[in-house]
C-alpha cells in the first residue's frame, strides 16, 4: 500500500512583475480560452483601466466586468460562476486586494475556470497563495477553500500597485515581516540539520524577506514607486512571502501574529473591519516576539518601523478592549489557535500580552 503524500504546492503558473507587466495580460487571457470575467472593486477596477483600458483597445481581447462588493462568501463566489457561464468567459481575472482576489480564487475552485490575479497592491500575498481566505456576510472567518493546483498567472505591475495608498504598502510589509518570527513559533532552529529540511527552507526564506524589508521599509514608505527597491518589494511581498506559507503546509496562518488576526476578525469584528489585515497582523507580531522571547530591541525597532508609518500599534488602537477580562479571552483563542497548550508556554503568552498594550 503506498504512503500518502500531500503535494507540495508554492508559486504560481507565471508571475510578472515590474512596469509594462500589464502588457502581457490580453496575451494570458487568450492563451487560457479567450475571454475573460474581470472581476475587481470600484476603486481598484478604475485604478486598473486606467493602465489597462488602451492594452484592451488595441488587442480586442474580449471580457465581461463585474464590480465585486460585499465579503469574500462561498456564495459571492458562486455568483461569479454563475456570471461566467452566462457570458460564455473561458478564464477569471482578479483585480484588487486580497479578498477580492480569494473570492475570484475560490470561484476558480468551483467552476475549475482558470483564474489570472491582477493585484492593485502588495498588502498581502493572496495573489499567488495556494488558499482562499473565505469569510460569513458579517465579516468573520469562515473555512478557508485551497487550490486544487497553483494560481495559473499573477500580472503584477508597477504602475498599477504604485497608485496604492501608503497605508497598503505599509500593512504589506509588515505582514511579510511576521513570515519570520511566526515559523520560529516553538522551535529552536540552529541549522538544516535541527529540523525537517522543508522547515528550514520555510525558516531561511522568511529570515531573507524579514531582513529585506526591515532594511529597505523606509525607502519604501517615503518614495513609494520611486524607491530603489520597489519591483524587488513586490516580488518580495507577492511571491515569496506566498512561498513562505507554502513551505508551512499551503497555511497563511502560521502562529500568533495570524491568531491575533483571525481574533479580532472573529471576535472584534465591527471595530475591527476598520483595520487592514496587516495592520491587525503587525499588532499580533509584537505579541509573537514577545512569545519568541526576541531581545526587546528587536521587538522595539519593529514598533518603531510601525509608528514610522502611522500603523495601530497596540490593541487599544485598534479598538480592543484592554480589561482583565477582555485580555483573558484573547490569550485563551490565542493560545488554542497557536498550539500553545502547557502552563509554561501560556504563562510566556500571558507575559508576551502586554507588547501590545
Amino acid at each position: 500500500m503506498k504512503a500518502e503524500i500531500s503535494p507540495l504546492k508554492v508559486g504560481c503558473g507565471k508571475f510578472f512583475h515590474g512596469r509594462g507587466a500589464l502588457s502581457y495580460l490580453p496575451g494570458e487571457i487568450r492563451r487560457l480560452g479567450g475571454k475573460a470575467l474581470i472581476i475587481g472593486g470600484k476603486t481598484s477596477l478604475e485604478r486598473f483601466w486606467d493602465c489597462a483600458a488602451s492594452l484592451f483597445q488595441a488587442d480586442g481581447v474580449p471580457y465581461t466586468s463585474f464590480t465585486h462588493t460585499g465579503p469574500c462568501t462561498t456564495d459571492r463566489a458562486m455568483e461569479f460562476v454563475h456570471t461566467a457561464k452566462e457570458n460564455a468567459c473561458s478564464v477569471l481575472v482578479a483585480v484588487g486586494g486580497g479578498k477580492c482576489i480569494d473570492n475570484v480564487k475560490c470561484a476558480s475552485v468551483f467552476s475549475g475556470l482558470p483564474v489570472i490575479t491582477v493585484p492593485s497592491s502588495i498588502a498581502t500575498c493572496a495573489a499567488t497563495s495556494m488558499v482562499a481566505i473565505m469569510y460569513n456576510e458579517k465579516g468573520q472567518r469562515a473555512p478557508a477553500v485551497n487550490l486544487k493546483k497553483e494560481v495559473d498567472v499573477c500580472i503584477a505591475d508597477h504602475d498599477l500597485i504604485a497608485t496604492a495608498p501608503k497605508r497598503t504598502l505599509a500593512a504589506g510589509i509588515l505582514d511579510s515581516m511576521a513570515k519570520y518570527p511566526e515559523s520560529l513559533h516553538k522551535k529552536q532552529v540552529t541549522g538544516y540539520q535541527s529540523c525537517d529540511l522543508k522547515e528550514y527552507i520555510q525558516i531561511i526564506n522568511a529570515k531573507g524577506i524579514y531582513e529585506f524589508l526591515s532594511g529597505e521599509y523606509e525607502d519604501l514608505y517615503r518614495n513609494n514607486g520611486s524607491s530603489g527597491r520597489f519591483d524587488d518589494a513586490i516580488l518580495t511581498n507577492l511571491l515569496h512571502t506566498s512561498i513562505v506559507s507554502g513551505f508551512a503546509d499551503g497555511s497563511g496562518q502560521l502562529a500568533v501574529a495570524h491568531a491575533t488576526y483571525d481574533f479580532i476578525r472573529n471576535y472584534h469584528t465591527l471595530k475591527g473591519g476598520a483595520f487592514l489585515h496587516g495592520e491587525l497582523v503587525a499588532v499580533g507580531l509584537l505579541i509573537q516576539m514577545a512569545f519568541n522571547q526576541c531581545p526587546s530591541s528587536e521587538i522595539g525597532q519593529v514598533r518603531s518601523i510601525m509608528r514610522s508609518m502611522n500603523m495601530p500599534l497596540t490593541l487599544g488602537d485598534i479598538g480592543y478592549d484592554t480589561s482583565p477580562e477582555s485580555l483573558e479571552f484573547l490569550i485563551k483563542h490565542l493560545a488554542a489557535d497557536s498550539d500553545i497548550n502547557t502552563e509554561p508556554e501560556i504563562i510566556r503568552l500571558k507575559n508576551a500580552v502586554p507588547e501590545a498594550l
